[in-house]
């Protein structure tokens, strides 16, 4: 998994007034280094509306937005950390909503590695003082070594 992440993909201190502001930000730096194609960012939007993707983590919320594979060129994974929570709705509870704080947005066009990176990522949802480490770190290339000791 750690092939997937990219120091350009990690997006710190950001600041959206809205979810669908971090979506953007997010799809736009995907789009801008080709990992995606230009209906990405809508076709996200979409899927969340209807499944939304929300989740409680251990003391941080997280978000896992993603979209249908054939809106992927290449497989990778961005990582947005909020400076301030931005209001998801909760996977399988769409009248309930999180603050969310960190979001993995995943550009992935096969199955088997949408399953393997939802598994590994579980593990790091779970784990409270991982998820606050994530949330304080100021640097791209420091959480990019923290998340790969993290994941394999």
């Amino acid at each position: 998994m750690s092939t997937l992440l990219h120091e350009s993909l990690i997006l710190l201190d950001l600041t959206p007034q809205h979810s669908e502001d971090v979506l953007k930000t997010m799809a736009d730096a995907l789009y801008k280094q080709g990992y995606v194609k230009e209906t990405f960012f809508e076709a996200l939007v979409e899927r969340e509306k209807n499944f939304a993707t929300g989740l409680p983590g251990e003391g941080v919320n997280v978000a896992i937005p993603h979209a249908d594979s054939h809106h992927v060129n290449e497989n990778a994974i961005a990582v947005g950390v909020c400076k301030k929570a931005v209001e998801f709705k909760m996977m399988g509870n769409h009248n309930e909503t999180l603050d969310v704080e960190i979001l993995f947005m995943l550009a992935l066009k096969d199955g088997y590695a949408h399953v393997n990176v939802l598994s590994q990522l579980m593990g790091v949802i779970q784990d409270e003082a991982l998820l606050q480490k994530l949330k304080s770190i100021r640097s791209q290339s420091e959480l990019l070594t923290v998340l790969n000791e993290h994941i394999h």
